[in-house]
């Protein structure tokens, strides 16, 4: 549920809202539709509950980056494909690239992200992620947010 979109009205039309601002949704009958073999019912949930409705922009943010990093730290030695939304896919880049703002997110639009992992006495140390989607390429625009020293901002990348 930690990629989920951003549950506020920035993200979703009032129509689709509940009155009450309260997702609710049955697990088990939403697992029943799916065709055996689908899920893996030992994997346990990073987030038990769907965020609040009316979250902000910076804590939908903040949520999409911990949800990656806490993923990535589960499976160490695992290529790991997470779907989402456009905020989620703009995080991805915008939170390991330094100084960096997202514009654009098209649909379908993906990055890759790659970090290095240790393993050692059966525990393991893991680096920073390192970007490897090329501005644009992957239906991702992204500039830099660094200010000059003349009040200009730098658009180099």
């Amino acid at each position: 549920m930690g990629l989920c979109e951003m549950l506020n009205r920035e993200a979703m039309r009032r129509g689709s809202v509940p009155k009450d601002g309260n997702f609710r949704f049955n697990m088990a009958e939403l697992q029943a539709l799916l065709p055996a073999g689908t899920l893996d019912r030992d994997v346990k949930p990073v987030y038990e509950e769907l965020p609040q409705w009316e979250e902000t922009v910076m804590g939908a943010r903040t949520r999409y980056e911990q949800i990656i990093k806490t993923l990535a730290d589960k499976y160490p030695s695992e290529n790991l494909l997470l779907v989402t939304h456009g905020e989620g896919v703009g995080v991805s880049v915008s939170a390991f690239l330094e100084d960096v703002t997202v514009d654009k997110v098209d649909y379908c639009a993906y990055s890759h992200l790659r970090r290095p992992v240790f393993h050692k006495n059966k525990s393991f140390t893991a680096g920073e992620f390192e970007v490897l989607s090329d501005n644009g390429r992957t239906g991702i625009g992204y500039y830099s947010s660094i200010h000059m020293g003349n009040g200009a901002v730098d658009e180099a990348t």
